[in-house]
């Protein structure tokens, strides 16, 4: 039987990836530092090719892809499916993944959308539950992915 500390973590380690999706959707992508740790190790090589640490190049790098001055529109991101382990060092979680992307400008009404999953290790830090380390696995993905990489991305 699981016992009540275990299944308050697991809660609010949940209630960490929906903090993601709607810091996500509403473009505030400063409160993703209550989402990851400071140095975060973000494995995007299935999507993008990138291979990222710290939660500060994360932020600037959505903020200039996807942000107000992008040709990212409203996106909507969803999760669900969520697996959590708890371990002796944290948490080992894996969470499906939809996000659809409006995009503008050039790219008006057009949409870009992607699903796939989130294999990730949680950490609990004296601020709550961070991801410690983000896997990123893309499944599938459809219309122009020029809508999240940012005006002037040539690709």
């Amino acid at each position: 039987m699981t016992d009540l500390a275990t299944l308050l973590d697991i809660r609010a380690i949940e209630q960490t990836y929906f903090l993601y999706c709607e810091a996500i959707d509403a473009k505030d992508f400063g409160r993703l530092a209550a989402v990851f740790s400071a140095d975060a190790m973000q494995d995007y090589r299935s999507s993008n090719g990138i291979l990222q640490a710290g939660v500060a190049p994360l932020i600037e790098r959505l903020t200039r892809n996807m942000g107000h001055a992008s040709y990212c529109g409203a996106t909507q991101h969803n999760i669900t499916n969520i697996r959590i382990t708890m371990t002796a060092q944290g948490a080992d979680a894996k969470a499906h993944f939809y996000a659809i992307h409006v995009g503008t400008g050039p790219f008006e009404g057009q949409l870009y959308s992607c699903w796939g999953q989130y294999e990730d290790r949680w950490t609990r830090t004296v601020d709550g539950w961070r991801i410690a380390e983000r896997g990123y696995r893309n499944w599938h993905t459809e219309g122009p992915v020029a809508i999240i990489r940012g005006v002037g991305w040539e690709g």
